[in-house]
């Protein structure tokens, strides 16, 4: 293993176990009155974004060390060879991201962030979504790389279109979304649970059709290629352990309206289960504008 990698891999893990000090900050830091600035809770909010930041910067530098460790392509990688692709994937985790939230957070209500304010949240829209959506296709590219490196090599996969029932999909959920707000009305709010939300079924709908749009994952399917699935069930499993439980002492982020039971912290176990929607969503919203990244998320090492 390249000494580069195993610098990047042990600076990025403890980066990550750094994230978790945020369970041991005093409850005072947290009780109300909060001294705020416009609203915002300044001290919560430092110590939440940067244990957030800490794990973000952690699952990267880790996921490029154990992409370097095992020969697999990194998003650094990417932007070495070309100096206009980090741009291209700034862009493609800001559109992600919101594709992400419009479905799931604006339309679907599934969580909320307690201690911001409607400012902050559209000051950090953006950047946040970026930063969030490099650690998460790190982490899967980082288990890619190591299941490639020991499974059988696969041709690469014939390209499948299914675009047109993934825009039907995406068609339906947003009649349905249309209606039911119709009926109800619609206000924007990111920082309170809603009363009522949507069914879960329309998230996963929206979700379904932005999967079958890009094509790519029903082609890696069609050609037998079976590595991103599972480094998509893999990698969501072990980020969202180490990204929910600490989050579910203070709530940088809520969760209302996911089906099922809650446990006694809060936390639903549904939200475990979603994780990997999530990664889909993050690897196929690229995968539809950019084919060389397609070709990196979907397909065996060249």
């Amino acid at each position: 293993m390249r000494q580069a990698a195993v610098w990047k891999i042990g600076i990025g893990s403890v980066l990550v176990a750094a994230s978790w000090l945020q369970v041991v900050v005093p409850g005072w830091v947290f009780a109300p009155p909060q001294q705020g600035i416009f609203g915002l809770p300044v001290l919560p909010v430092v110590v939440l974004g940067l244990s957030s930041a800490l794990f973000a910067v952690g699952a990267i530098l880790a996921g490029e060390g154990i992409c370097g460790a095992f020969g697999g392509t990194s998003l650094w990688d990417l932007v070495v060879r070309d100096s206009l692709m980090a741009l291209r994937l700034l862009a493609c985790g800001v559109a992600a991201g919101l594709v992400l939230e419009i479905v799931a957070q604006w339309s679907g209500r599934l969580w909320y962030y307690p201690w911001w304010t409607t400012w902050f949240y559209l000051l950090v829209l953006l950047p946040g979504f970026a930063l969030y959506w490099v650690f998460i296709v790190e982490s899967y590219l980082a288990v890619k790389a190591v299941l490639d490196a020991v499974l059988r090599r696969r041709p690469a996969p014939r390209p499948v279109r299914p675009w047109p029932v993934g825009a039907v999909a995406l068609a339906v959920f947003a009649a349905l979304s249309i209606s039911w707000y119709a009926r109800r009305g619609f206000v924007f709010d990111v920082t309170g649970p809603s009363p009522a939300a949507p069914p879960f079924g329309y998230t996963v709908l929206a979700f379904t059709g932005v999967a079958l749009l890009s094509g790519a994952l029903v082609s890696a399917a069609a050609g037998r290629y079976w590595v991103p699935f599972a480094a998509i069930l893999l990698a969501a499993a072990v980020v969202s352990v180490l990204f929910e439980v600490p989050n579910a002492v203070h709530w940088h982020w809520a969760y209302a309206h996911f089906p099922g039971p809650v446990l006694p912290d809060g936390l639903p176990p549904a939200v475990f289960l979603s994780w990997p929607m999530q990664y889909v969503v993050f690897l196929a919203v690229p995968s539809l504008f950019v084919p060389r990244l397609a070709a990196v998320f979907w397909q065996p090492p060249g």
